[in-house]
């Protein structure tokens, strides 16, 4: 079936090419590569993974209480929170997902310092771990599909993070 479009499409392409003695203006083409890509992957920014990204009109920030210390399997258990409906944050964050991302099968060996639950009217739909320990390990990522896409974290996020988890408070432990 592939084979078939692609036929189709590079006819398509030399026909169009062809003048044939006519005075009408060449048109651009986009590249037959672009219309046969059926999913972003590795490269594509977080936002291009998750189109939702662009309605997100809350966030809660949850940073982990000690993540680099020695309980390695429960160090996500205590946590603080930020609530936020601050558009200059969501635009921050979204600004940070634009550039182009890693894919891979595993989770790298950093550990995440918090993560960003993205909300839009009250529901939440996405998940972007971070971690800003240092420059090896200093991104932010999502999961899909099984894939963890990460990349890399600006400064001015990074430092936006430092300040949220001074607010952050530790919610009630119901249980």
């Amino acid at each position: 079936m592939k084979f078939l479009f692609f036929t189709t499409s590079l006819l398509l392409l030399l026909l169009t090419a062809c003048n044939n003695g006519n005075d009408q203006p060449k048109r651009d083409v986009a590249p037959i590569a672009t219309t046969l890509a059926s999913e972003p992957g590795e490269g594509a920014a977080i936002m291009q993974l998750d189109d939702r990204l662009n309605e997100t009109d809350s966030l809660v920030f949850v940073f982990y209480k000690d993540p680099h210390g020695k309980d390695s399997l429960r160090y996500t258990r205590y946590y603080g929170e930020f609530h936020s409906t601050d558009t200059g944050i969501i635009h921050l964050l979204q600004d940070n997902l634009k550039d182009s991302t890693q894919r891979l099968e595993k989770i790298k060996n950093c550990r995440s310092e918090g993560k960003i639950w993205c909300f839009t009217k009250g529901n939440v739909f996405q998940t972007i771990y971070f971690s800003a320990h240092n420059p090896e390990c200093s991104f932010v990522y999502i999961i899909k599909n099984g894939q963890f896409y990460y990349s890399n974290m600006s400064m001015t996020l990074a430092n936006k993070l430092a300040d949220l988890k001074r607010l952050a408070k530790e919610s009630p432990n119901e249980g």
